[in-house]
């Protein structure tokens, strides 16, 4: 099932452009501006924005290498990668950089908000999934919890696995908190008994 984006509104952007001032930076800033996005300038590349941003247009070099690598991990900030065709490094800094969209020098009027839009999807569904995987990730540790403390409980009140899974359930529904929980704690003291001197 495709789940629609939520609507952007391009005037309620905060975009952050690191490019020189030349012909392509000038062009950059102006079709930004005219599409009532909020723009700062940065060149050379700052270490951080004044501000909270939304997107960023970055040209792809080794100046800006690592300014672009901790906005490209940060799922909330599109990165628009600015690159020069005639660089023979360009491929290989645009696979480190792993911008959410890429922009090929001379700049186009018609691929610049065109690479904005896509930019910021790319990065909404990023995010998306980074979050799904966080979850999954979360039910796993805490699967594995419980299958750990089911095998401490049967080993302990020596008891089949259902009746194991059965009490973890119960103490949770009682306490109402999440199964992991009870599972943790159950690991936890048995380690810290385990751990005394006997």
């Amino acid at each position: 099932m495709v789940t629609a984006l939520p609507h952007l509104d391009l005037r309620q952007l905060s975009i952050l452009v690191v490019h020189p001032r030349d012909r392509d930076g000038e062009l950059l800033l102006r079709q930004l501006q005219r599409a009532g996005c909020r723009v700062q300038h940065s060149w050379p590349p700052d270490e951080t924005p004044s501000q909270t941003i939304d997107a960023l247009f970055c040209l792809i070099d080794r100046r800006t290498k690592d300014l672009m690598g901790r906005h490209s991990e940060r799922s909330t900030v599109a990165v628009i990668g600015v690159a020069d065709a005639a660089d023979s490094t360009m491929l290989s800094m645009i696979h480190q950089a792993a911008p959410h969209a890429v922009l090929l020098k001379p700049l186009a009027t018609g691929e610049i908000l065109t690479n904005l839009v896509v930019a910021c999807n790319n990065s909404r569904y990023q995010s998306r999934l980074l979050t799904k995987v966080a979850k999954l990730e979360g039910t796993l540790r805490a699967f594995r919890r419980v299958e750990r403390a089911k095998a401490i409980l049967m080993e302990v009140r020596k008891i089949g696995e259902s009746e194991a899974y059965a009490y973890l359930r119960d103490q949770a529904m009682r306490r109402r908190v999440p199964i992991g929980v009870i599972a943790g704690l159950v690991i936890d003291s048995s380690e810290v008994l385990s751990s005394e001197p006997t």
